[in-house]
This record gives structure tokens, sequence and C-alpha cells, in this order.
């Protein structure tokens, strides 16, 4: 449960909380309205899916390979910018959003998917 507490992870909550909090007050922020929100999924589920590998496998030094995560963002921007507004006409597609997953996910590597540090056994 480590990995939910990365000091990034955590920010990434916050930082989506504000956004949806600024949304219900009807204060739309560009481009945090846009573009924070495509910015923050993979970080955010990429996190949450690290954690219950590493939970489930009992095992603090798994990290999700580069390919696992280039398949992420190649999933969300089909599911998200090419499926959903074929078949629902209030979504559009955007390049923008495709960037700002690989953004997010890039940010996710380089920081965040990295092995935890396994305190030294003491004897």
């Amino acid at each position: 449960m480590k990995s939910l507490q990365h000091p990034l992870f955590i920010i990434c909550i916050l930082l989506f909380c504000l956004n949806r909090a600024l949304e219900q007050a009807q204060l739309y922020v560009w481009p945090l309205y846009a573009y924070l929100d495509d910015l923050l999924c993979l970080p955010l589920t990429l996190g949450l899916i690290l954690t219950v590998q590493r939970v489930y496998f009992q095992n603090q030094t798994i990290v999700i390979p580069v390919r696992h995560i280039v398949f992420a963002v190649a999933a969300f921007s089909v599911c998200f910018e090419l499926l959903l507004p074929l078949y629902k006409p209030l979504y559009t597609a955007d390049v923008l959003d495709v960037m700002a997953y690989t953004l997010g996910a890039f940010i996710f590597h380089q920081l965040m998917n990295k092995p935890l540090r396994i305190p030294a056994a003491v004897e």
C-alpha cells in the first residue's frame, strides 16, 4: 500500500478533487477543465494497478513494464477518443487528450513506477 502514499500519487488525487470541485462550482478554468483529468487519469489508474499487483504478489519491487504502459495509453486513446465519440455525440475526439494521456503515462513511468525500497532485515 506504500504505492498509494507516493507524493505524486497524492498530488494527483488532490488535483483531481480540486478540478472536480471547480467544475461543481461551475468555475471552468481552461486548460484545467479541458485536459487535467486526461493528464491525471493514467498516473492514477496505473498507480492503483501497481498497488494491486504489489499486494497480490507480495512483492514491493514490481514495476509495470513499458509495453504495458504503452498499451494503457493506446487503450485509453482508442476507447475515449475514437470509439466513445463514434457512439455518443456528447463526446468529442481530441488529439490533445491523447497527448495528455501520453504525458501522464510518461510522468508515471519516470517518477512513480519505481521499485520500493525494502528495509534491510534486522538480525
